[in-house]
């Protein structure tokens, strides 16, 4: 008996100080924490740096190519050639004699620099890559406000389902006392055995579903711990108050939606992106102008029979190319990016009609979510009441033991229902929030 007291002792003491260690989070930190530490917002920034390499790769083909060259050459073996240094009198033959004929050291130094002046296909690239960084930083804030959105709302669940395991625990608690009330009267020989048989059956059947909820609140705190990036081993205690409500929008203007919301702005770039494409298949057919400089220096020494050289070399040169055919390639290019110029187009038209759409879905869902937490503090406030009158009247003899259960039943109903109604109320504003390209 005493072991089982100081084990659990220790358990309520381990408990206690987890509890104290854990971190706060109200609504605001949590979103921060979300932000800075999500694996793929980091992803998304990755994709954000990979598009800006991309404009500074465009950028260069149109800033010139600069390359330097330099060589020594150090000729370990003599090249020897004969050479006529004489003649025999007697017979007029010519006396040859060996000398070197290379040098023993060489030297050489190159420099070009190469320069597109005129190039349309490379000026539209560039373009085009600069329209992507755009673009790709819309899809980057995209996926931002969805993360923050999914955050907002797996907050709100998971406030549910630690709101739930607290309605489940303190009925647990009152059957309990149900039951040890009955227990009472039956030994005083006050109430019937039926009586106490409902009252136990009551409490029993509401520990497994105590057991259920503390399942469901852990696994919503692990959702949420991995949403953020936080350690399962890490304590968490949410903060925000679950019971303030936002107050409920006006609509906004269908423009004004448009403008805000980053998605559509990335339809309208992706159509830019096409109208540059198909200029830049304009431009394969125009000529491309280049300009080029070399400087050269040569230096040679140490030849028995050659003097010291050394040479300066320095040209300047103008090129222009004129494609003139690809084995209809070009022609090619042009459709496809007339095409995509189309399909663009079709895509913003789409994308406009479903946000209109996805607009009045979150309104009808935020007022119908709007009604029914009105409808649930109703329901909660008299609930109370009949509960409470019913456990007076079963004090004063002038209720059964059923209609106490059955008043409490209902009063947990209507808290579940409350909370329920809340968290509905808050996933279809965060949502009408997204839909309207709100940021907070």
């Amino acid at each position: 008996m005493q072991r089982s007291t100081a084990i659990i002792a220790a358990a309520a003491l381990a408990l206690s100080a987890a509890a104290a260690a854990a971190a706060e989070y109200d609504l605001a930190a949590y979103l921060a924490k979300v932000e800075a530490a999500n694996p793929d917002l980091a992803l998304a920034r990755y994709d954000l740096e990979a598009a800006e390499q991309g404009v500074k790769q465009a950028r260069s083909a149109l800033l010139p190519a600069v390359a330097a060259q330099g060589g020594y050459t150090r000729n370990l073996g003599d090249i020897e050639q004969p050479k006529a240094v004489a003649a025999d009198p007697a017979t007029g033959a010519f006396i040859y004699q060996e000398f070197d004929t290379n040098y023993d050291n060489e030297l050489t130094l190159g420099l070009g620099v190469q320069q597109r002046i005129f190039d349309a296909e490379a000026l539209a690239r560039f373009e085009q890559a600069r329209k992507g960084r755009t673009a790709q930083l819309s899809v980057y804030e995209v996926t931002r406000r969805n993360i923050r959105s999914s955050a907002k709302s797996l907050y709100a669940q998971t406030q549910l389902a630690q709101a739930v395991v607290a309605v489940s625990e303190a009925s647990e608690r009152m059957a309990e006392e149900n039951y040890r009330s009955a227990e009472r009267k039956f030994r005083a020989g006050v109430t019937t055995e039926l009586e106490l048989l409902t009252a136990e059956v009551d409490w029993k059947s509401k520990i497994p579903a105590s057991a259920e909820a503390r399942k469901n609140a852990e696994l919503a705190l692990v959702s949420l711990k991995n949403l953020a990036g936080i350690p399962l081993a890490e304590g968490l205690s949410l903060t925000e108050d679950t019971s303030r409500l936002p107050e409920a929008p006006a609509d906004p203007e269908l423009e004004a939606v448009l403008a805000a919301r980053p998605d559509y702005a990335a339809s309208l770039l992706s159509k830019e992106i096409a109208d540059i494409s198909r200029r830049a298949a304009y431009g394969s057919f125009l000529p491309s102008v280049s300009g080029s400089f070399s400087y050269g220096y040569y230096l040679g020494e140490g030849s028995e029979i050659l003097p010291k050289y050394d040479q300066t070399s320095a040209k300047l040169g103008l090129t222009m190319t004129l494609p003139l055919f690809a084995g209809g390639y070009r022609l090619s290019l042009m459709e496809s990016a007339r095409i995509n110029q189309e399909k663009a187009a079709t895509s913003i038209a789409k994308k406009r009609d479903s946000i209109e759409r996805e607009l009045v879905s979150v309104r009808l869902r935020l007022d119908e979510a709007r009604r029914r937490v009105d409808s649930a503090l109703l329901v909660e406030s008299t609930a109370r009441k009949a509960a409470e009158l019913a456990k007076t009247s079963f004090a004063n003899g002038l209720a059964t033991q059923l209609q106490v259960t059955q008043a409490a039943t209902n009063l947990d109903q209507a808290l579940l229902g409350l909370h329920n109604a809340r968290f509905q109320y808050k996933s279809a504003y965060y949502d009408w929030e997204l839909a309207t390209g709100r940021q907070d």
